[in-house]
């Protein structure tokens, strides 16, 4: 089963419950193959939730925790819960939960744009655009595949991020391109923040031979725990983006990685860190209870191979929360 950007967008655009105004809910989703929703889709209903409880204002930054795996089988209900209002800033709570459980807790924070007094951004990495030669940008990067139509996705300098013999520095640029950018701004925000998410354990992991996120529920145990995005106004951009991510640190069963969201022309649009869960496991452990169609399948071709010695000793998560 394949994802559509059309299905995606829809899915975003969570659904007024009730009457109060503080509480949305998200239909099933499309799981993509897998029987797990992606958390950073869910801190992006729950950014779309928070602007649509708290009008007038704009996100400009989320910051989720990803507690327990939600189902696609099942409707998410968001509350919203106001912490303070004010006449420029307001922050609120979003708890996004199946029945009595809570699969995912965000803080986020709304305010009105106001004038510049000052203005400037250092985009990290390599440069992108017109002024980095013609060798630079989506051109010259390597096609990527992952489960959504409507998307462009390529690399730059790496052919399978993925694969355990992919060794470099603990850094990933990706090239996005969308069919359709959406026209309203709390979407154009959901769709950034959608990303974040989903190349982040490949980066920490591309610095150590032998290990690659082919392995992941399989001999590794990997889940995104933490996700932060903030917004750089304007939000808004045309053809490609590119999302620059480096891992600072990985250890202690954990990885670490921060990232920023470019235009081509090199525009910085937004900021993200990711903390992520990066522990062994053995076959016949708890971990490995969970249900295959719940992990990501590791691709034809990439061989099995178990972590290094020392992540042998780390302890086994007594399971896994979703990617």
């Amino acid at each position: 089963m394949t994802s559509s950007l059309e299905q995606l967008i829809a899915a975003f655009d969570v659904a007024p419950l009730g009457a109060d105004g503080m509480t949305y809910v998200a239909g099933p989703a499309d799981g993509a193959g897998r029987n797990v929703v992606d958390g950073s889709q869910i801190l992006a209903q729950s950014i779309v939730a928070a602007g649509k409880a708290l009008p007038g204002r704009t996100v400009r930054s989320a910051h989720a925790v990803f507690a327990a795996a939600a189902s696609p089988a099942h409707p998410l209900e968001f509350t919203v819960t106001p912490v303070r209002a004010g006449r420029s800033f307001a922050s609120a709570t979003v708890a996004a939960r199946q029945g009595e459980r809570t699969c995912v807790a965000a803080t986020v924070l709304l305010d009105n744009p106001q004038p510049d007094i000052i203005r400037h951004d250092h985009p990290a990495g390599a440069l992108a655009g017109p002024e980095a030669g013609p060798q630079a940008g989506p051109e010259a990067a390597h096609p990527a595949t992952m489960p959504l139509s409507g998307r462009q996705l390529r690399i730059e300098g790496v052919r399978d991020h993925n694969s355990p013999d992919e060794v470099g520095p603990p850094v990933l640029d990706a090239w996005l391109c969308y069919d359709t950018v959406p026209g309203r701004d709390d979407l154009r925000r959901a769709l950034l923040a959608q990303f974040t998410g989903h190349l982040s354990i490949s980066t920490a992991m591309r610095a150590h031979a032998g290990i690659g996120t082919a392995q992941a529920h399989h001999t590794v145990s990997t889940a995104v725990m933490a996700i932060g995005v903030t917004f750089h106004e304007p939000v808004a951009w045309d053809g490609w983006i590119r999302y620059h991510h480096e891992s600072t640190f990985a250890g202690a069963g954990m990885g670490y990685v921060r990232g920023q969201v470019l235009t081509r022309d090199g525009r910085l649009i937004a900021s993200f860190t990711q903390d992520a869960m990066i522990r062994a496991f053995e076959p016949a452990g708890a971990a490995a209870a969970v249900a295959v169609e719940s992990r990501l399948l590791a691709r034809r071709g990439i061989r099995m191979t178990s972590p290094g010695r020392g992540n042998r000793s780390r302890p086994r998560p007594a399971g896994r929360r979703p990617d």
